[in-house]
Order: structure tokens, then sequence, then C-alpha cells
């Protein structure tokens, strides 16, 4: 290396060494990760009744210059199966980003324009309460951002019809879109379409008929029965489930294997943003 090149690269190690303020500078850093974490709970039901929800950041995130913002991995918990049209993708809104993404459709524009679409790979109920990974590939290009500091990130989540992603109950859920699970003694006798009301002649808050829905298709002898709540919730930890209390023919009348019920936990999505600082 000649006197002239080592010149140049004292410079430019000066230069990343150097700490012009105390913000967040890309100079020294050329992106920063944004993690954003939402779940219901028992009182909170924003992803089961796509409510908007607000969440404030650990600390500020400080842009100190035009960025480019990327998702890069997108993960969630107990979201439905990609089994209709509607449920094909994620529409996501995040409300501090400038998302300018037109629409031509020939239905639902008003929930996918400005929205963050992602592709829903939940395509198996073997992946019922457990992590599931989307989008096709890294690092997709959301939107820019001009200098700012954020202190909240707010949004809705929705499928491709601005229905809930995560529960067929949806505003008639009770228990923040648990997904529960238990395994009848009979398989069903017919086919039963996910979303197919039905309710329980003991051990639940009603023997109403319609206070439960299937989480998922049944095929005919199928034995596994996922299901929200639409409007009744399970008592205590469900050893009082006996038979299934009416609704949908072919699945009335069947006994549940009460040891086999199992609750899981509330809906979750986990949303990571790379922030890209441009030259």
């Amino acid at each position: 290396m000649d006197f002239g090149q080592q010149r140049q690269q004292n410079q430019q190690n000066a230069k990343a060494m150097m700490y012009q303020n105390t913000n967040y500078d890309f100079e020294r850093r050329n992106n920063k990760t944004l993690i954003v974490d939402v779940a219901d709970t028992s009182t909170t039901h924003h992803l089961t009744k796509t409510t908007e929800f607000a969440v404030s950041l650990f600390e500020p995130l400080i842009i100190d210059r035009l960025s480019d913002i990327y998702l890069d991995s997108f993960m969630t918990h107990n979201s439905l199966v990609s089994d209709t049209g509607d449920s094909m993708a994620f529409a996501l809104k995040i409300n501090e980003f400038n998302v300018n993404s037109n629409v031509s459709s020939t239905n639902s524009k008003q929930h996918i324009f400005n929205r963050i679409i992602i592709p829903n790979e939940h395509t198996s109920i073997a992946d019922a309460h457990s992590c599931v990974v989307h989008k096709g590939k890294k690092l997709n290009y959301v939107c820019s951002i001009n200098p700012t500091t954020l202190s909240k990130i707010s949004g809705k989540i929705s499928d491709l019809g601005g229905n809930s992603i995560y529960s067929k109950g949806g505003s008639n859920s009770v228990d923040g879109g648990v997904l529960h699970h238990v395994v009848l003694t009979v398989g069903v006798t017919k086919y039963i379409p996910s979303g197919s009301t039905f309710g329980f002649a003991n051990g639940a808050s009603s023997t109403g008929t319609t206070n439960f829905k299937t989480a998922y298709h049944m095929s005919e002898k199928a034995t596994d029965l996922y299901f929200f709540s639409n409007g009744g919730s399970i008592l205590t930890d469900g050893t009082g489930l006996t038979t299934i209390n009416g609704g949908v023919t072919g699945l009335t009348g069947l006994t549940v294997d009460v040891s086999t019920y199992r609750a899981g936990d509330y809906p979750r999505f986990i949303a990571e943003f790379i922030i890209v600082a441009r030259e």
C-alpha cells in the first residue's frame, strides 16, 4: 500500500470512529432493527377482534436521516391456516410507516390499500400451538421514512377481507382468541367446514349450541377438534366436558375425551423490520 492509499484508509477509519452526536448515527451503524411484538391477553383482543393495537417502544427510536424500511422476518402463533382466498395473506398496517401501496383488486380494496401484505405460510393444522415463519424472501421493501423519533408503534392486522386472521370467533371471542383442542372418541360423520358453530352439553359457561366455532376444516372421520370461543368459555381445565351439544350436523352428539383437552397460548405475531439509512 503506497502513501496515498494509506492516507485514504486512515481517513476512512477516523470517519467511522468519530461520534458526531449522542443520537443514533448511521455513519457508524448503517441500520437499525425494530421488533414489533403484539399478543392478545385476557383483556385485550386486538388480533382476534381486529382492533387497533398500540405498543410503546422500550426506548425511543431516533431516525436522523432519510431511511428505507424493510420487513426482514414475520412469525405468528396460532394464526388461521391459509385455506381461503382471504386468509392466504396478512394485511398489516403500521400507522407510523408511510406505506404507499396502491391497489388494483376485484374486492377488498379498502382492506389492502396502504398495507403490508405478507403471505400466510400456515398451511397445516400440525402447526397449531407452534410458531409459523412467514414471508417468501428476506428484506422486503416496505417504505421510506423521514427523520423522526418514534416512541410507539400502532396499527392493525387482518386477513385480506378485513376479518380476523387469528380466530373464527372474531368479535364474539371472550378469551382473547385462545385456540382450544380436544380429541373426539369417535370421528366426525361428515366433512365439517371451519367456522361451524357448536356447543358442549357440560363443562362450558353455557349449554347453547353456537358458543364455539371450529378453527379448521375437518375431514370425515377426523377426531382432532380445534375450536375458538364464539361467546362461550370452558370451565376450569376442561375436565367437565362431555358431549357436543347441538350445532352442525356430523359433530352433534359425539363424545369428548376430556384427558386430551388443551388450551393454547394467546395469539401473537412478531415482525422484525430493518431500517437502513440512505447514503
